[in-house]
């Protein structure tokens, strides 16, 4: 048996090799023939054109991390920013609940044995003797409406005694259920209008529908979601015609070397995006600088964090506070 020299099986190998890859750009020509008419009009639309050169691993691996460590951190400033609009929207709440309570114990605590001063009525007494504090002659030692009452019947004046009777209910009223139901209605005292917790709820509302239930929300979605895998594409088909440019040229160190990077483009593509000269393609992690588009993953760990916390935190405008305040007169206020 005859040895066949190193040389002339390198040889071989060579020939082989670039047959097959002829061979299969042939194929792809032959498939996909790269003329005007058989291009789509999506695709002429683009005008696609690469702004970089073909990615190897590494190259995937180092534009990869960038992108992810500034995801992290833009990740964790908008977590942060919305555990913070929403413990604050949690604890005015809580808050209006608790001073509601804190009204309503103290107005009970003063019709037993204090009083209330308003300018209105002066000064009004609890049931029994106590201190009232605030008024002109503050504090003010009360004798209680029981005595007062008592006195103007053994006076014989009847219409007096129910006067005290008829101030110390409505002052009673006033200063227990007015508290009592402050965050579940609106006040409106001195100009000043306080909106009720279901009014700020329905603002809130309002705001997440403005915000997310919009057809460019939706458009930008759906953007996002298709954005990696249209790049990934237009990768895969750029770099086939780079290949086959290459064979029909004549230049197959190339032609192998842009096989070889295929796998990691086409990856780099999905990943960090596809550059266009027209109108880039965001990857799954990447952010377009261009165009502003955000990734899917940045939709979700930064974008969306961030405008639910801006909703959560915007508050009712004036024009509605006013429009509430004119709306419902204050109540107790009409009937002093």
């Amino acid at each position: 048996m005859q040895l066949v020299p190193l040389s002339q099986m390198a040889v071989h190998k060579n020939r082989l090799l670039v047959a097959a890859l002829a061979a299969v750009g042939a194929s792809l020509i032959a498939i996909n023939p790269m003329t005007p008419s058989a291009e789509l009009p999506n695709v002429q639309h683009q005008a696609v054109r690469l702004m970089s050169g073909e990615e190897t691993w590494s190259d995937v691996i180092t534009t990869s991390e960038g992108y992810l460590s500034e995801l992290q951190t833009n990740a964790a400033i908008a977590s942060t920013e919305l555990s913070t609009a929403s413990t604050g929207l949690s604890n005015e709440f809580t808050g209006e609940f608790t001073n509601a309570l804190s009204g309503f114990e103290t107005g009970i605590q003063n019709a037993i044995d204090g009083g209330w001063y308003g300018s209105d009525d002066g000064y009004v007494e609890g049931l029994f003797p106590g201190t009232i504090i605030g008024g002109p002659d503050s504090p003010f030692t009360s004798i209680g409406t029981l005595a007062e009452i008592s006195n103007a019947l053994q006076a014989g004046d009847s219409e007096q005694a129910f006067s005290y009777v008829d101030t110390y209910f409505l002052e009673l009223l006033d200063h227990t259920l007015q508290p009592l139901l402050s965050p579940l209605l609106d006040e409106t005292s001195h100009g000043v209008s306080t909106l009720s917790i279901p009014v700020e709820l329905s603002q809130l509302q309002t705001n997440l529908l403005e915000t997310f239930g919009t057809y460019t929300e939706l458009k930008n979605l759906g953007d996002a979601t298709l954005s990696p895998f249209l790049g990934a594409g237009f990768g895969l088909f750029q770099d086939i015609g780079n290949i086959e440019t290459d064979l029909a040229g004549g230049d197959y160190t190339q032609a192998l070397t842009d096989l070889q990077n295929l796998p990691s483009d086409v990856t780099g593509d999905f990943l960090n995006g596809f550059p266009s000269a027209a109108e880039p393609f965001t990857g799954l992690i990447s952010f377009s600088p261009i165009t502003a588009d955000a990734s899917i993953l940045q939709d979700l760990l930064v974008v969306w964090p961030e405008q639910l916390a801006q909703a959560l935190t915007e508050s009712t405008t004036t024009a509605a506070a006013e429009s509430v305040s004119t709306a419902l007169p204050d109540l107790f206020g009409g009937l002093f």
